[in-house]
């Protein structure tokens, strides 16, 4: 009898561990080849990206931004090994089209470098301009808005806006709450590509320059790793009581309230975050929002002038999307 318990006992004690740490991969190569194949020779792929972890709740993610010039449009196909009760690999596929705002061009890769992927566990690689970095080595490509705005006191900028994102994405995030999906905050660009970045550091990301041009155009200026500048303009017109420049704001207290641990050890875990300084009712303000699928909350925090977390719940996270009930929600780019 003890020596059927102790099979029993060491028969479930390798299944839970077997359940802990087993997760198929599979090869970057052959998932991109899973792409439709119109889309892969009518398109660049400008960037890819590999995440995983281990355990009862593990994954492994793999990910292609893909960019059609003649049809202006950025696709983000999603391949995902999750598990099941916690113990059953399953695949799941997502993909997400928007018009581009910008021409990405710029950033395309061979498909090639896909072979140099090694789908290691509780990792990150990151295939961006025919390089792949890995951990904390993406971390560290990124532009700060310290190098982005350096030099630029005398610039009349209608908007300045950092962005981070767990994951490869492109769209709005849409929330669900109840049985209703909403967009709340402005958490996204409907056209741009938005690259994975870790949350430790608020300071560094994708950043856009919204410049106040002649006769009430806006000119808009993306910032991407590796000294790579984008640029358009905006079909909005600039309000003039929405203008100013960096004279006017307390730029050393802002940055120094992204650097700090509050708000570091807030935002940890969220999939979007975005930080912002615009002109409201007159007074400049400096704004960072976040949505944490994990935990169920977006997260508003006024960090200039001094205000408070605000934070609403939601059931669970609907995805991207980039229009919303057949309206245009990229009012804020072309």
């Amino acid at each position: 009898m003890r020596k059927g318990i102790a099979a029993f006992s060491f028969l479930l004690l390798f299944l839970l561990l077997f359940s802990y740490f087993y997760l198929p991969s599979k090869s970057m190569s052959d998932l991109y080849q899973k792409i439709p194949e119109q889309v892969r020779r009518n398109s660049q792929l400008v960037a890819a990206y590999y995440s995983s972890q281990t355990g009862f709740s593990g994954f492994r993610e793999y990910q292609f931004a893909l960019y059609d010039p003649e049809a202006r449009k950025i696709r983000v196909y999603t391949f995902k090994i999750v598990k099941l009760l916690k113990f059953i690999p399953a695949m799941r596929d997502d993909v997400v089209g928007c018009e581009a705002s910008f021409n990405y061009s710029i950033l395309a890769t061979t498909p090639e470098e896909l072979k140099n992927f090694k789908n290691c566990n509780n990792c990150r690689e990151f295939l961006y301009k025919g390089k792949i970095y890995r951990d904390g080595e993406i971390e560290s490509i990124y532009p700060s808005i310290n190098e982005v705005i350096k030099g630029k006191e005398n610039t009349t900028y209608v908007n300045l806006v950092l962005t981070k994102d767990e994951e490869i994405s492109t769209g709005k995030i849409v929330e669900w709450v109840g049985d209703k999906g909403i967009l709340r905050g402005p958490l996204g660009y409907g056209g741009l590509l938005h690259l994975p970045s870790s949350m430790g550091a608020p300071w560094r990301g994708v950043i856009l320059e919204f410049i106040a041009g002649e006769n009430g155009t806006i000119r808009v200026v993306a910032h991407y790793p590796g000294n790579v500048t984008l640029s358009t303009t905006a079909k909005v017109k600039a309000p003039s009581n929405k203008t100013w420049t960096l004279e006017e704001v307390s730029l050393k207290d802002i940055v120094q309230k992204l650097k700090s641990e509050e708000l570091v050890s807030n935002i940890e875990g969220s999939i979007r975050f975005e930080f912002s300084i615009t002109r409201e009712d007159g007074r400049i303000e400096a704004w960072t929002t976040w949505v944490n699928p994990r935990k169920g909350v977006e997260g508003i925090w006024r960090i200039y002038p001094q205000g408070k977390i605000k934070r609403a719940g939601f059931r669970k996270f609907g995805g991207y999307v980039c229009t919303w009930y057949g309206s245009d929600i990229r009012e804020k780019l072309p």
